[in-house]
């Protein structure tokens, strides 16, 4: 009986190392990187533009093309990682653009806060999502919310700037 119990327990033992290592793997391949701080247009007149986003090969491709869009419009944007909002005085800012990624199940908890902090402030909200949903996504909040695919590419550019240069 001994001997039973202990290989069920050692099955047990493996089996979840093996969850949690799974499970450790996962969420590093899908964690995003930090972008560094940035300046468009800083001489611009126009509004000044928060655009909070994180570091992905996808996002980092539409916020390039952001740039580039951006760059004979007359508007000031600011671009700063989603993990430094809680530095953010939002009175600095015209509008307030966030582009991020739903992580299991829900956007990034800091995000949420900064959005529910600042609930008199017109926010902006653009999310990746695998599975191309925001299952969790509040009913008072408007967002665009598709997969982090080449082929959603254009709409998030055109989403993210019409939110930029909208008045």
């Amino acid at each position: 009986m001994k001997k039973v119990l202990k290989m069920s327990l050692i099955i047990i033992g493996i089996a979840l190392i093996i969850f949690a290592g799974g499970m450790f793997s996962y969420r590093y391949l899908k964690s995003m990187d930090v972008v560094e701080n940035e300046e468009i247009n800083e001489s611009a007149t126009g509004n000044h533009v928060l655009l909070a986003t994180q570091g992905s090969d996808f996002k980092d491709s539409v916020i390039s093309q952001i740039k580039k869009d951006m760059a004979s419009e007359n508007v000031h944007i600011s671009i700063t990682d989603t993990t430094k909002l809680d530095k953010v005085n939002v009175d600095d800012y015209d509008k307030i653009v966030l582009f991020t990624t739903v992580e299991s199940d829900d956007i990034p908890e800091n995000v949420t806060t900064f959005m529910n902090d600042n609930k008199d402030k017109s926010i902006h909200i653009a999310v990746t999502a695998d599975s191309g949903r925001w299952d969790k996504q509040p009913k008072d909040v408007d967002a665009i919310s598709e997969a982090s695919k080449s082929t959603n590419k254009q709409d998030f550019v055109d989403d993210l700037s019409n939110a930029i240069l909208s008045e």
